[in-house]
């Protein structure tokens, strides 16, 4: 690809995600920042996707396609846009959703202003279907105004069932400076984005907060994110487990959010035991489980739909 380099490189992580394809390319497209390109990494999508990208972009010289030859999950498929961006900065963006026209002018204006080197801005939900108003996902007080993400805010908002909403959910603006050397994980299947920002926190990255709800964020039953199973739990502890040795020489701060965060994973574990023990009748397995393991017991008394979103992690590629 000629010419000079653009300002942002919006990388995107497709798979089978054709249904709302369009309006997400036209989204990026339509930015007042203008000086962009587009990386839509396709995950062997085995739907009209391609297709979808073909009739909406329109022979637009700043979208390229990164066609796999098999599916490797959204890890794999972001880090090959990764490798292809020639931004300054870089955008990690959904193909299931929308951003305001304003978004990445203001994003780069607070990265520049604040010499941020990832910014996140709020997200405004909203279901697929209609059924619910548009709201806005970061609500309380605490984030109604810019403020800097330390490391152990970031790690005490990753806890399984916590009542604070997980910042793991923000779509970043990285400084491409930043991003030199590190990727995402390609063994998980959820939960990439937080680690790879965990990461750079880890190794001094500033990041900063912009409270305007910019990125529309689609809840619809398709979502990967919709699907927990103990694998993706146990792959998540493992991440965690491989920057051990770097959070030794993080403050105490640190240190208990992430003792935190292991824990809630590991209940998480013992509720998935319980529950399939439940489904199989074996109600002795179910109450051994939970007397070895108190915190499971609130967990059992949340209705289903709170257990299946505070489940939910953040998505990848749709």
């Amino acid at each position: 690809m000629s010419g000079a380099a653009p300002l942002v490189s919006v990388i995107t992580a497709n798979y089978n995600g054709a249904k709302y394809l369009a309006p997400a390319i036209r989204s990026v497209l339509r930015q007042t920042l203008a000086d962009l390109e587009l990386i839509i990494a396709d995950d062997c999508s085995t739907d009209d996707s391609l297709a979808v990208i073909e009739a909406e972009v329109a022979g637009d010289p700043r979208v390229r396609v990164l066609k796999a030859r098999r599916n490797g999950g959204p890890g794999a498929a972001r880090n090959r846009a990764l490798k292809a961006a020639r931004g300054r900065y870089i955008a990690v963006f959904d193909s299931d959703d929308l951003m305001a026209p304003e978004r990445l002018e203001k994003l780069v204006a607070r990265a520049r202003v604040d010499h941020a080197d990832i910014v996140v801005d709020n997200l405004l939900l909203f279901q697929d279907d209609g059924a619910a108003p548009w709201r806005a996902f970061l609500c309380q007080k605490a984030w109604n105004h810019p403020r800097w993400i330390t490391l152990a805010d970031y790690i005490e908002a990753g806890r399984m069932y916590s009542r604070q909403p997980g910042l793991g959910y923000l779509k970043p603006l990285f400084s491409a400076e930043i991003l030199k050397g590190e990727t995402y994980r390609e063994d998980l299947r959820i939960g990439e984005d937080y680690d790879l920002v965990l990461r750079l926190l880890a190794h001094g990255a500033r990041m900063r907060f912009l409270p305007d709800a910019l990125y529309r964020y689609r809840k619809h039953g398709a979502s990967i994110s919709h699907v927990m199973r103990r694998e993706h739990i146990e792959q998540m502890l493992a991440a965690d487990a491989a920057l051990e040795i770097e959070k030794r020489a993080q403050c105490e701060a640190v240190r208990r959010a992430q003792e935190r965060r292991r824990r809630s994973l590991e209940t998480a574990l013992v509720y998935d035991r319980v529950i399939c023990a439940l489904k199989a009748r074996q109600v002795g397995e179910a109450l051994g489980a939970c007397a070895a393991e108190p915190a499971v017991w609130p967990l059992l008394t949340m209705p289903v739909t709170a257990r299946l979103k505070r489940l939910a992690a953040p998505r990848a590629n749709a």
